[in-house]
């Protein structure tokens, strides 16, 4: 049922007038027709106040920053944090950033550009909130994941803030654990919110030198974005090799010489979808750009510091590439094709396009974190199958059939992240086709021990991994005694 007008009044006392909306003609805009209401906060406390409203009304709550809507249960409160859009602290000399969740990627790398500083941005774009962890382009240099995590102040399910790390012990942002014993294990597991209950509402995170200019010379207009000019000392290239094996030593290489500044595998299907404007051009450039590579093959940007640093590092890369049979893919020299990429892949708007490309969205595919020597394997074997079902017609070819996957070096190869795609076609055929090879692939990770799969039941994955899922419903439990957190689930 709906909020009575006397709960309604509560919530409204919180956040005032204009900041809550039961309005159907508004839950739309959130994909959902049947919240009980919205509100928006303006802080921490306003947050704290209404959790502890749901939590003795006994009314279920979810956030959103800069998402699109939540699946949450009917008559929900949904809390969007779009207000909780401030840059709290860019601290230059302990290099961290502070920031709400409204805090969009792109509005933060601007300010640390202009300080000569740079952050991780997640793979899902420019526009999502630089609270959130994850893995993106620049892991190479930026790092990735919670490895970029420091304190956090969170709002637990019951409604009691807690501050996380050293904020919670010198009011300093600068540490994600300690002194002591930490909670920190809490938002270690996925990407916030993900299945960690309660509302983040201020995040700290380790941001990095940056080499390249204050400002992007970026012009044109959406989707035909380029550079003015490619800024001094950077260098975009795309190396393609004779095997994976040859490919993963340069990458190697690379990585120990400490020279990329990013280094991505895309396939050519990804190449193609960043420098093209249309569905046409992009189906147009897959087929021109696929005959001129000979493997697989990597996208690297070079960012020197000096003239002479910049130098030095062609002169590295020169040697590794000779040393690897790897050759230049010459499309990508010309200046205009190499700051469409160099924008694309700094500003990150890369993944949009090479995951919407020509045939819709991905279907099926997998995200692995680890050592990528051991990845690679299972993921091969992905491609492989992936490239039987592209010749019989029951998946689109991305022109990565000879190897399956595409993936990046996560400081400097310490660690790796790899990917696998895959879209059915319109045959009849593909979907059952492509729900068996996603079993198949699944099957293979859990019994080869290679990755945690996504996509199997729990009863299947929980025993071979400590039964995680029972005691993650147990510590949901424990911060979550009144219900009013919903089980975790899919969310926009």
């Amino acid at each position: 049922m709906a909020l009575s007008k006397e709960v309604y009044k509560e919530f409204e006392d919180v956040v005032g007038e204009e900041n809550i909306c039961d309005d159907p003609a508004i839950m739309p805009a959130y994909y959902n027709t049947e919240f009980g209401a919205v509100v928006l906060p303006k802080n921490t406390e306003e947050v704290q106040a209404v959790v502890r409203l749901c939590n003795k009304h006994k009314i279920p709550f979810g956030a959103i920053s800069s998402g699109w809507g939540a699946m949450l249960p009917k008559d929900s409160i949904l809390l969007d944090l779009r207000r909780m859009n401030r840059i709290i602290e860019i601290n230059e000399k302990n290099m961290y950033a502070v920031v709400e969740p409204y805090v969009i990627n792109s509005q933060l790398q601007a300010e640390l550009m202009k300080r000569g500083l740079n952050c991780n941005i997640k793979g899902a774009g420019s526009n999502g909130s630089a609270i959130l962890k994850g893995h993106g382009h620049m892991d190479q240099t930026t790092s990735g994941d919670d490895r970029n995590y420091l304190a956090v102040e969170w709002v637990t399910p019951e409604g009691e803030i807690i501050r996380l790390g050293s904020l919670g012990a010198s009011d300093e942002w600068f540490c994600g654990d300690g002194p002591g014993p930490s909670l920190r294990s809490m938002i270690s597991g996925t990407v916030p919110p993900g299945v960690t209950p309660g509302v983040f509402t201020k995040a700290a995170q380790k941001v990095y030198p940056w080499p390249g200019p204050t400002k992007f010379p970026i012009e044109g207009v959406s989707p035909n974005y380029t550079l003015s000019e490619i800024p001094p000392n950077m260098m975009v290239r795309y190396f393609s090799f004779p095997s994976a094996e040859k490919m993963y030593e340069a990458e190697l290489k690379i990585g120990e010489s400490e020279i990329s500044y990013e280094l991505m595998c895309f396939n050519m299907a990804m190449v193609s979808a960043n420098i093209s404007a249309s569905n046409e051009e992009d189906i147009k450039n897959f087929e021109r750009l696929r005959k001129l590579v000979q493997g697989p093959g990597f996208l690297l940007i070079i960012a020197g510091n000096s003239p002479e640093e910049f130098e030095y590092f062609q002169r590295v890369l020169q040697q590794i590439i000779s040393e690897t049979d790897g050759k230049s893919l010459e499309p990508v020299e010309d200046p205009k094709i190499a700051g469409t990429l160099l924008c694309q892949c700094i500003r990150i708007s890369a993944s949009i396009r090479e995951t919407f490309r020509v045939g819709g969205a991905s279907w099926g595919g997998f995200a692995v974190m680890g050592q990528r020597d051991l990845t690679m394997k299972w993921l091969q074997e992905a491609g492989q199958r992936k490239g039987a079902l592209i010749s019989k017609g029951l998946a689109m070819d991305d022109g990565a059939a000879f190897f399956g996957c595409f993936g990046w070096g996560v400081e400097q190869g310490h660690l790796g992240k790899s990917e696998i795609f895959y879209r059915p076609t319109a045959d009849p055929e593909a979907a059952k086709a492509a729900a068996e090879w996603r079993r198949e692939t699944n099957m293979r990770a859990l019994d080869g021990c290679f990755a945690v799969p996504m996509g199997l039941p729990p009863d299947i994955v929980g025993p071979r991994i400590s039964n995680y899922l029972l005691w993650l419903g147990k510590i949901n439990e424990a911060f979550d005694p009144n219900g009013v957190v919903p089980k975790p689930g899919p969310r926009r």
